[in-house]
């Protein structure tokens, strides 16, 4: 994913879609940004403090499902939506040129290399978010009272949407998302 530098106060915004950030680029920093930077950060970012959000896997995948229905003109039930997800054959990098790899784009796990989460000095959880994004902001000596969501989606979590082969097959590609962020597998 794209990681961005954020500006007065700098730190660095390791992106994870549907974590929240887009509030954190737009609402909170009002798009004071330089970026994006893919795969990796600049060495001239090194001294700010870098910080991500991650999200339980599968509420993730569902509110990226939520986003492209809602948002972005995607017509597919859930289940053609997982089926692209998994789909290893379509690319998901920053040359993203079709509506499928937008939404692998969107959608690759969290914990991969592309998204460069390892860098995070600081990984919140959208599940505490407000407590986690205000220690973010007092790390970084900010203050703000009130703030707006932005590219909210309307759903119910996952448990009414997933089920059968496509939550099968959801959990057994976020696994190591499970794994390492310490979120419980169904």
């Amino acid at each position: 994913m794209p990681n961005w530098l954020l500006k007065n106060p700098e730190c660095v915004l390791i992106h994870i879609p549907k974590t929240g950030d887009s509030t954190i680029k737009r609402s909170i920093w009002n798009s004071r940004l330089d970026g994006p930077e893919y795969r990796a950060l600049p060495a001239a970012w090194e001294p700010y403090f870098k910080f991500a959000f991650v999200r339980h896997p599968l509420d993730r995948l569902v509110s990226a499902w939520a986003d492209f229905t809602q948002l972005r003109k995607f017509k597919g039930t859930v289940d053609d939506f997982v089926g692209i997800v998994v789909d290893q054959s379509i690319g998901f990098d920053e040359r993203r040129k079709t509506a499928a790899e937008s939404i692998r784009h969107h959608t690759i796990p969290q914990t991969h290399p592309f998204n460069c989460l390892d860098r995070a000095e600081y990984v919140g959880r959208y599940e505490n978010y407000v407590e986690d994004l205000n220690y973010v902001l007092e790390r970084v000596g900010m203050t703000v009272t009130t703030y707006s969501a932005v590219r909210k989606t309307e759903h119910n979590g996952w448990r009414p949407v997933l089920s059968g082969e496509t939550l099968t097959k959801a959990i057994a590609y976020y696994e190591h998302d499970f794994e390492t962020l310490g979120y419980s597998r169904p």
